[in-house]
């Protein structure tokens, strides 16, 4: 009886994993940046620091040295994907609520100009496979998304 009660006790405090948005993406590229040959930490350091959110990607760690500032960066960085479903691009203008979203089917939708074009593009953050369990025909996927 101790056992299920001990039990139902640690159920009752799990919690869903975060394994995406910001604490999955943040866990992950802090391991992966430890992990890259400094030739392509170097480049990736580089290509970071181009992006207009950079700025708001090292707030606040001014002070501290410049690997520990790009390897905060880079974390940071990793979340991009999400927040160009949101506010990015709002929060580096300083104008709030400027996004538009439109459909995989606009013309605007493989417009790659990173966060400048103000629209939320987010089906590049993903890779539908279409799947159907009874066999039946299914879609090919949408020829935008991540891979592409």
């Amino acid at each position: 009886m101790r056992f299920v009660a001990a039990l139902l006790s640690l159920l009752g405090l799990a919690s869903p994993a975060s394994a995406w948005w910001d604490i999955g993406h943040v866990e992950a590229a802090a391991v992966v940046y430890q992990r890259l040959d400094e030739a392509v930490r170097n480049k990736a350091d580089l290509l970071i620091k181009q992006h207009p959110a950079y700025p708001l990607w090292i707030q606040g760690l001014e002070g501290l040295p410049e690997a520990d500032q790009a390897h905060a960066a880079f974390v940071h960085a990793a979340t991009w994907a999400d927040d160009i479903k949101t506010s990015l691009s709002c929060k580096v203008l300083h104008t709030p609520d400027c996004y538009k979203y439109d459909k995989i089917t606009d013309v605007t939708a493989d417009q790659n100009v990173g966060t400048s074009d103000h629209i939320v593009h987010d089906y590049w953050h993903y890779y539908d496979i279409p799947f159907s369990p009874d066999g039946e025909a299914t879609s090919p996927a949408p020829a935008i998304n991540a891979l592409t």
